[in-house]
């Protein structure tokens, strides 16, 4: 018996998920980018991580906002 996982499970935020499906790049070469700042500099490193996050966030509640839109256009029509 196997047992599938779902891309969520594997992501602690899903920020480098989201990066790298949004820019189109696996998100393991972003994360492996990230493991050197992370010790040499871990406040900054965490700092711009959760300023990602943030930036993902905030493109995502944008696109959702604007297809609900659509969707209201294309119902109303």
């Amino acid at each position: 018996m196997t047992t599938q996982t779902t891309p969520q499970q594997d992501n602690l935020l899903g920020i480098c998920h989201a990066l790298g499906e949004t820019f189109g790049f696996n998100p393991l070469y972003l994360r492996l980018a990230l493991l050197p700042p992370l010790v040499i500099v871990p406040q900054i490193t965490l700092l711009a991580y959760a300023a990602a996050g943030v930036a993902v966030l905030v493109s995502k509640l944008l696109i959702r906002s604007r297809t609900k839109r659509a969707l209201t256009v294309l119902v109303n029509a």
